[in-house]
């Protein structure tokens, strides 16, 4: 019996060094399509705004899957961004369009915090409980939930300087994150409208694989409002993998750019119980890839 496998999709902060490169040789045709959606090549610029590095990591995540040939998954799931990405190999929206979102996305979060008041922070001792409570304590939110020890809190700067006083005074520590705002937070509602009106133009179809969402950490049943959610609420990665877990899902595929979210799937499992044997994999490309049309289950 075949193992039950489920593919993640990295969101923003995975490395892109030469992914455009990458990208050039194994689908140039979807290196035209980001350019055309950016209006500009976004791989020269993805460190310098969230405007080019999102549709970046999209179009990168994109081509790597179409290189890896991987026999029908049982499930997608995307870190955030990456549920756009998951939605596209599902065949729940094709490519263009998804590369389309994405530079939409980047765009109106880039946009959203102008005076650019809010952040994020990386809590480092106590977990959810601790994160919660600091949060609630400084007028801030969870923002990730992304593996045992990986909590990230979001909201305005003057907030996360107190709750960074408060988590010293106990021992604990806040540490912030090198972002350009507060992401999946209030903060970032002045982004809603421009992924909405992306969202009203693009045509969404049923999928052909389960897509687990981050915003629910369950199969996804609305993806236009649920991208929306993604934008102001909390990401559940550890939940959602535990839920894949729960599914029977034992084998875990970061089928993006980098090893984010392996490394958070193989921290979220490090205590598996003895005998139930989680694989997380980060496959190789090949060296080469024919005339860059798409192969296995891209849409």
């Amino acid at each position: 019996m075949s193992v039950r496998t489920a593919v993640l999709f990295p969101g923003q902060g995975v490395p892109l060094e030469g992914a455009g490169e990458e990208v050039a040789r194994l689908r140039p045709d979807l290196l035209e399509a980001v350019v055309e959606a950016v209006g500009e090549d976004p791989f020269p610029r993805a460190a310098e705004s969230t405007r080019f590095t999102q549709p970046a990591i999209v179009c990168s995540s994109l081509a790597r899957w179409s290189a890896l040939g991987l026999d029908h998954p049982d499930a997608f799931f995307g870190h955030s961004l990456g549920e756009i990405v998951a939605l596209a190999v599902a065949g729940a929206i094709d490519e263009r369009e998804a590369l389309v979102l994405a530079a939409a996305r980047g765009r109106a979060m880039a946009d959203a915090d102008p005076q650019k008041l809010g952040s994020m922070a990386a809590v480092r001792k106590g977990g959810l409980a601790a994160a919660t409570e600091l949060a609630e304590q400084h007028g801030l939110v969870v923002a990730c939930d992304n593996a045992p020890g990986q909590v990230i809190i979001a909201g305005l700067i003057t907030g996360l300087d107190a709750a960074a006083e408060t988590a010293k005074a106990s021992g604990n520590r806040v540490r912030r994150l090198d972002v350009a705002g507060a992401f999946h937070s209030p903060l970032m509602e002045p982004a809603i409208p421009g992924l909405q009106e992306a969202i009203d133009a693009t045509t969404f179809r049923a999928p052909h694989t389960t897509v687990w969402s981050a915003v629910t950490a369950a199969p996804i049943d609305d993806p236009p409002r649920r991208l929306i959610d993604s934008l102001t609420h909390p990401v559940l990665f550890r939940p959602g993998l535990l839920g894949l877990h729960a599914a029977g899902v034992r084998r875990f595929v970061d089928a993006g750019p980098g090893e984010i979210a392996a490394g958070l799937a193989r921290k979220t499992f490090a205590d598996a119980e003895a005998g139930d044997v989680v694989e997380v994999e980060v496959p190789g490309i090949p060296a080469a890839q024919g005339s860059g049309s798409t192969t296995g289950d891209d849409a």
